[in-house]
């Protein structure tokens, strides 16, 4: 009797040695390498939650600069869908010339969103001051308006005969 109490006391050593090495095993094969993996994965979460938070605070900023700009220059945002109305800007310009005349010239398609179309004007004006009135209040206007050179200048009797020629831009 007792040669089967210590034949199954080594038999349960055995069995609990067995089953150490089993443990280390699974401990080595899946568990240790599925850590490293974790570390990795979680390493890779932290750079990308970092990186969203930094972008996401860059798309506050720039949201809210955009935001500013439509407030700034709404003005400008709507003339770019206006209609060019050659009878209103005869109207505008008489305000800074006498005998103002526009005649149209030919309509580009601009590479980007944009469509120009060119006009020749003529006018007289009483001062050459009276033109830089003219072209700054063209920033107010109702359509985006470029003036182009050649700007000829003329002088005749008590008043200046003007040639110039301008674009207008309008979104398609």
């Amino acid at each position: 009797m007792a040669k089967s109490n210590s034949d199954s006391t080594i038999k349960f050593l055995i069995y609990v040695l067995l089953f150490l090495i089993f443990v280390l095993l699974m401990l080595l094969l899946f568990i240790i390498p599925s850590i490293k993996h974790y570390k990795s994965k979680k390493s890779d979460f932290r750079t990308f939650t970092s990186q969203n938070e930094h972008l996401s605070q860059k798309q506050v900023v720039l949201s809210q600069s955009i935001e500013d700009y439509k407030k700034n220059n709404s003005n400008l945002l709507k003339s770019y869908s206006s209609d060019f109305n050659k009878t209103e800007f005869i109207a505008f310009s008489k305000k800074y010339f006498t005998n103002v005349t526009v005649v149209e010239g030919e309509k580009k398609d601009l590479k980007s969103q944009f469509r120009e179309y060119t006009f020749k004007a003529t006018s007289q004006a009483k001062t050459p001051v009276d033109f830089y009135k003219f072209i700054d209040d063209l920033e107010n206007y109702s359509s985006i308006i470029k003036i182009n050179f050649p700007i000829t200048l003329l002088s005749r009797d008590k008043s200046i005969d003007l040639d110039f020629n301008m674009s207008i831009y309008k979104a398609k």
